[in-house]
């Protein structure tokens, strides 16, 4: 089929209603934002105009057919991750999304009270906040409006009434916990992530019970706090190393960025990975590959965690919590003890 210049006018309504085979009453509707068309047909049609060379944006969005997305700050690499899978789903479930960033860190992520009134305005389907939490008062208005929530992530532990999606960061840890102890590491450290963070304990508890499974003791000295940032992992893995009276032989760092930290600190000391430590992390982000050696690392499946917490927002009755599973990748800083 010959594409028309989408400069000229939209083709027909007959060519586009046979062409996504609904009716010509089914595309007026959806062209002209009707409610009563379904997000799959509308989903269909916009792939037609598409198809025919016209923009999306011909195809109005229906009222009600925005999601809000909220993210803590855009700048980060999980974020834009996290994003490309929502944006996936959004196309497939038919609708818009209107992005907000929280760039106030100092309200531990919480979305602006003008905020509220911009959903109220423009008739919002729903909320996905990723990494950012509600005030009691903005989660009233929301269940006051009807305007349903999900949590990707959450920055802390999210109300009982919140449907939340995460990562099993639990077995995650374990995981790298147990890759460790197979490779015969006894003495095993861990940074830690921001206390408080529902991730952070995840991840220590984790580390504990692979340990404890495996009938290894912790020594305190070896539970550092790195609060996920680069420079804190170095200075309380300086710290550590300080204090005993012979270095760990691996280190489970719970964020990739951290475990940049841990590099350094073990290098001042002229400790080489994975030679003389093995340094696991977790995320699998870009530092996990352009570190050297590339950091063994716990892959966090970013966009499938978008993707399911758009689906589940819209699914009508979210479930309490979805997990995603989380993967070791092993690569060059892991090594027998």
């Amino acid at each position: 089929m010959t594409v028309e210049d989408p400069a000229t006018p939209l083709p027909k309504l007959a060519l586009i209603a046979r062409e996504a085979g609904v009716s010509v009453a089914t595309v007026s509707k959806a062209l002209n934002g009707r409610p009563d068309v379904s997000a799959q047909t509308r989903r269909l049609i916009a792939e037609v105009l598409e198809r025919l060379g016209y923009p999306r944006q011909r195809l109005k969005p229906a009222k009600g057919s925005l999601v809000d997305v909220v993210l803590q700050g855009l700048g980060s690499a999980y974020a834009l991750a996290i994003l490309e899978g929502v944006e996936e789903a959004a196309w497939r479930l038919g609708v818009d999304l209107v992005l907000s960033a929280v760039v106030d860190r100092t309200k531990h992520g919480q979305p602006p009270p003008a905020w509220m009134d911009r959903i109220s305005a423009r008739d919002s389907a729903g909320v996905l906040l990723v990494r950012t939490m509600p005030t009691a008062t903005q989660r009233t208005w929301m269940a006051d409006h009807g305007i349903p929530a999900v949590i990707v992530e959450p920055p802390r532990n999210a109300p009982h009434n919140m449907p939340v999606v995460a990562s099993t960061n639990l077995a995650g840890a374990r995981a790298a916990t147990e890759h460790l102890i197979g490779l015969g590491h006894e003495r095993i450290a861990i940074v830690t992530g921001r206390p408080g963070v529902p991730s952070a304990r995840e991840r220590r508890a984790g580390y504990r019970r692979a340990m404890g499974a495996a009938g290894l003791k912790v020594d305190p000295r070896w539970e550092v706090c790195g609060y996920f940032q680069r420079e804190d992992a170095l200075t309380a893995t300086r710290a550590m190393l300080a204090s005993l009276p012979e270095p760990p032989t691996a280190v489970f760092a719970c964020s990739d960025v951290m475990a940049l930290g841990v590099y350094q600190a073990l290098g001042e000391r002229g400790l080489q990975v994975p030679d003389d430590v093995s340094v696991v992390g977790f995320d699998d982000s870009l530092a996990a590959v352009h570190a050297t050696p590339e950091l063994t690392t716990v892959r966090q499946p970013w966009p499938e965690l978008g993707a399911a917490g758009l689906t589940a927002l819209l699914s009508g009755r979210p479930p309490a919590r979805v997990e995603m599973p989380t993967t070791l990748v092993v690569r060059s800083s892991t090594a027998t003890a």
